[in-house]
């Protein structure tokens, strides 16, 4: 039998309504073909899985592009025509057998609400109903009828914070080889449920935890083939918000929908369980002390949801403590980067820093030095998330002023590793205050480091979702009071028969 050959590739970035500003090629990290393979095989990413996934049975991938960004605004157009072109000229080349895209399912630019839906259906159309089509998504997704329409397979992370994004893609890429070994013949049920979760989504603590333990169980026994459980993220200005539960059987569907059935219920009923108050800023910088490292989650300046992570809500509250405590704080302030490196390492400089686009808390004017400035730098993440995984930093400068380190750079980051610091001469561990711009994913990664709060603080990816502009998601629970009664339905199944 000829070598059996999957065409993976795409885009992946996670987007937010409400940020103004788009998310540029110049933020994406683009890779293909050879080199693609070679930063992906071996890590904990999507794209990883999916190479394990092939190389377990001998198959080739072909990557025509890839596209992966940090969290943030819409998506310029041109960005996602410039990779649907590329994929869409590879697919009419027709020299593979199936598709398993590393996607993350939560994009948007600023004319589609549903991109990754858009890549697919193009795909669809151009190699017909025969072809299977697997994807592997963020547990965040937007998961739409389309998607599941013309998707064979849609496999989403199991845990959050996500610590499998490998072997999502392992189980996208083996779907898609067994259909093709016409060893599975997935049928889809699913039910959308129209509420957000709000903090309590963790995968490790209850109500979800439950759970996915029912669906792991169910999966474990054979009753299903595959399940999923997306908690759509928070942000997404988009038709039909919410919850997806999902599940596919093995040319039926009878158990799936039963499984979803119940998982949709339980989810529902527990719906006011997932909405957490995060304990506040001044009660826990009141705990911080030398000598040990205490790593706070800006929940209102997420840049892992997609904020802009300029807000000086912290660094208001840091100066003002006036303790003494060695802290680093990053902000995306591209101004004061070129000043930073425009009058070089060793200089001292006075600088009016962040609050241009949170505007929660005003720009900060402080005097420091300036000790260290790049153009850029780069690291491989320790892991457990993302393990492996190479990341680039743009223009960067370190600003000291007195025991604080404002890391500046001029695009924004989550700092869901502590590599991010270190790449610009910065231990985490040497300070009594580290500062992320996320709001649990990173306490996987710094876990080892110190004490991992998150904290509430006012901003653009605050839980305050009865703020937020939403003009077309609505209804949705917590925001609307809802009567609704969680449905499972089954998705026809196409005409493939492996």
């Amino acid at each position: 039998m000829a070598r059996r050959r999957i065409l993976a590739g795409g885009i992946s970035q996670e987007s937010h309504s409400f940020t103004p500003v788009r998310t540029g090629r110049e933020s994406f990290t683009i890779t293909a073909g050879a080199d693609a393979l070679a930063k992906a095989r071996g890590t904990n990413s999507t794209l990883g899985g999916i190479i394990a996934a092939a190389d377990t049975v001998g198959a080739e991938v072909i990557v025509p592009t890839l596209f992966r960004a940090q969290s943030g605004g819409p998506v310029e157009e041109g960005v996602f025509e410039e990779v649907l072109g590329l994929m869409c000229d590879a697919a009419r080349r027709g020299d593979f057998d199936a598709i398993a895209l590393p996607l993350h399912g939560g994009m948007l630019t600023p004319s589609r609400h549903d991109p990754e839906g858009v890549l697919i259906a193009a795909l669809r159309g151009i190699v017909g109903p025969e072809v299977p089509i697997t994807a592997a998504f963020d547990l965040h997704a937007h998961v739409t009828p389309g998607i599941l329409g013309d998707c064979d397979l849609l496999a989403g992370y199991l845990t959050n914070p996500h610590a499998d994004q490998g072997a999502t893609g392992e189980r996208a890429g083996r779907a898609a080889l067994a259909m093709l070994e016409g060893h599975l013949k997935p049928v889809l049920a699913h039910a959308h449920l129209p509420m957000l979760t709000l903090g309590r989504d963790r995968t490790d603590e209850p109500p979800l935890i439950g759970l996915h333990a029912r669906a792991a169980a169910a999966v474990a026994s054979g009753a299903v083939a595959d399940a999923s459980i997306f908690n759509a993220q928070q942000f997404l200005d988009v038709p039909g918000l919410g919850q997806v539960v999902m599940a596919y059987g093995n040319g039926e569907a009878e158990a799936a929908r039963a499984l979803v059935q119940e998982l949709a219920e339980a989810l529902w009923a527990a719906r006011a369980e997932t909405i957490i108050q995060y304990p506040g800023l001044e009660e826990t910088l009141a705990r911080a002390t030398p000598g040990r490292t205490l790593i706070l989650g800006d929940q209102g300046d997420r840049v892992a949801a997609g904020a802009p992570g300029d807000s000086t809500v912290i660094l208001h509250a840091l100066l003002e403590r006036g303790n003494g405590l060695p802290a680093i704080l990053p902000l995306t302030d591209p101004d004061a980067v070129a000043a930073c490196r425009a009058a070089g390492i060793g200089a001292t400089l006075t600088l009016s820093v962040g609050g241009r686009i949170s505007t929660m808390m005003p720009p900060v004017t402080l005097t420091g030095e300036v000790i260290a400035a790049a153009e850029g730098a780069a690291f491989t993440y320790a892991g457990p998330a993302e393990a492996g995984q190479r990341a680039l930093i743009g223009p960067y400068a370190v600003l000291r002023v007195g025991p604080l380190h404002l890391a500046l750079t001029a695009f924004p980051y989550s700092y869901l590793d502590p590599g991010y610091f270190r790449a610009m001469g910065l231990e985490p561990a040497d300070h009594a205050v580290v500062v992320v711009r996320s709001g649990y994913h990173f306490t996987l990664n710094f876990a080892a480091l110190g004490e991992c709060v998150t904290v509430d603080t006012p901003g653009l990816s605050s839980y305050r979702v009865a703020e937020m502009p939403f003009t077309v998601a609505r209804p949705f629970y917590p925001v609307d009071d809802i009567a609704f009664t969680p449905e499972a339905k089954i998705q026809p199944r196409r005409t493939f028969q492996g």
